[in-house]
C-alpha cells in the first residue's frame, strides 16, 4: 500500500516531467532523487549537443534543494533558486532556465576552445610555410640525395 507521501511524490514527479516535456525537454528517466533530461533535435529526435543534464533534489538542512548538473562538469553545477515547497511547475521553469543557461555556456566554451585550436593551427601553418621558404635546395644537395647509399636497397 502506498502512503500519502509516496502518492504526493509520484504526483510531483509526474507533473514535473509533464511540464518539462511541455517546454521541449525529454525526461529520459526519473527516479526518487534525480531525472536525466535531454533536449531532442526536432529533425532526428537524438539529444542535441550539450543538452544532457541531471535535475536532482536532496535534503539540505531539512529542506528540499534542487540542482542541475551533468556528467561532464559536475552533478550539481547550479542550485535552483526556488522555495523548498515549490510546485513542480515552478521547479520545471527554474530548471528550464538554468539548463538553457548552462547549455549556452557549454556551447560558448566549446566554440572558444575550437577557435583557440584553429588559431594555433593557423600559426603553425604560417611557421611551416616560412620554414619552407627558408630552405635552400642547391644542385649539390640534389646530387647528394640521388647518390645510392650502402643502406639503400632497391
Amino acid at each position: 500500500m502506498l502512503t500519502p507521501a509516496v502518492h504526493h511524490q509520484e504526483d510531483f514527479l509526474g507533473r514535473l516531467s509533464t511540464t518539462l516535456e511541455g517546454r521541449g525537454w525529454d525526461p529520459e528517466y526519473v527516479t526518487n532523487s534525480e531525472a536525466k533530461i535531454t533536449f531532442p533535435d526536432p529533425e532526428t529526435s537524438h539529444p542535441m549537443r550539450f543538452s544532457e543534464f541531471w535535475l536532482s533534489w536532496r535534503l539540505d538542512r531539512g529542506y528540499t534543494a534542487y540542482g542541475v548538473g551533468d556528467d561532464i562538469g559536475s552533478p550539481w553545477r547550479a542550485r535552483l533558486l526556488v522555495d523548498p515547497d515549490a510546485s513542480p511547475e515552478t521547479v520545471a521553469a527554474a530548471a528550464d532556465q538554468e539548463m538553457h543557461l548552462l547549455w549556452h555556456c557549454d556551447q560558448q566554451r566549446s566554440l572558444r576552445d575550437l577557435s583557440e585550436r584553429n588559431r594555433l593551427l593557423s600559426a603553425m601553418e604560417v611557421r611551416m610555410m616560412e620554414l619552407g621558404r627558408r630552405l635552400i635546395v642547391t644542385p649539390r644537395a640534389i646530387r647528394a640525395a640521388l647518390v645510392p647509399s650502402g643502406r639503400w636497397t632497391p
